[in-house]
């Protein structure tokens, strides 16, 4: 799957790439993303001005629908009847 992500120390240490895809876990959800956005956090991270932990995944604004639930989960449900 495509993440924007951020490895390295300055403005060409973030870059969208190729990551594994997630395996969720009891308590987990996993959401198929339709549309992601940035934040004013992101702009930060890019220019090192706001501490993080490398590497690091961003995108915050996201819409999608639910694909895997946990075990665990009880209030959420698989989306059924969509496709992308």
């Amino acid at each position: 799957m495509k993440a924007l992500v951020k490895t390295k120390a300055g403005p060409d240490g973030m870059r969208c790439t190729e990551i594994p895809e997630p395996i969720p876990g009891g308590d987990d959800l996993k959401v198929k993303v339709f549309a992601c956005g940035i934040c004013g956090t992101d702009t930060h991270l890019l220019h090192d001005s706001y501490p993080c932990r490398l590497p690091v995944i961003r995108g915050l604004e996201f819409s999608g629908v639910v694909t895997e639930v946990g075990e665990n989960v009880s209030q959420f449900r698989l989306a059924t009847g969509w496709s992308h």
